[in-house]
């Protein structure tokens, strides 16, 4: 009887190991947002301060969220109350929100990206596989460099105009 008893105790816990087990769903990790709220005030000319740019309607948001599965960094980019007509915008590396850095990516010239320029106000979308673009590829870092200044707070995004050519409006790439 007590052999009856533990047989079934154990077919029992078995059954309950394959049900749990069973269970279980592989989830996905979640996507990563990232903004950058772009301001005079953040601008940050060569000479190491902000003194220079006197914009006081410029303000842009840029939104980015990257799928961790694939790999993909997309983004979106409004900008207004330039005061005057913008000429360029793009995300710059390695540099802390005091200090410049080169551009890594030009929203104008990056094939993955569609932008308006030519007006104090305008937009910007794209995406890129951060997996595999390779400096060349609208890249003057690797995808992998990217990310890894973006998740340090090492990049940023601004926004030039045909008075402040140096930028007018900036952004700091911030993880939320």
């Amino acid at each position: 009887m007590q052999k009856h008893a533990l047989k079934l105790a154990t077919a029992l816990l078995g059954i309950g190991i394959v049900v749990a087990c069973g269970s279980d769903k592989v989830t996905a990790p979640a996507n990563i947002v990232y903004v950058a709220n772009l301001r005079p005030a953040n601008e940050v000319l060569p000479n190491g301060n902000s003194a220079g740019v006197v914009s006081p309607n410029g303000t842009g948001t840029w939104t980015g969220t990257l799928n961790p599965s694939t790999n993909v960094l997309s983004w979106t980019m409004t900008f207004s109350g330039l005061t005057t007509n913008s000429i360029a915008s793009h995300i710059h590396a390695q540099a802390p929100a005091t200090t410049t850095a080169n551009v890594v990516l030009n929203f104008a010239t990056f094939a993955g990206s569609t932008i308006t320029l030519g007006a104090p106000s305008g937009t910007a979308s794209g995406s890129i596989n951060l997996a595999t673009a390779t400096v060349g590829t609208g890249l003057t870092i690797t995808g992998d460099s990217l990310r890894k200044a973006i998740n340090a707070g090492q990049a940023y995004v601004n926004v030039h105009s045909s008075q402040y050519t140096g930028g007018e409006i900036r952004g700091q790439i911030v993880k939320q």
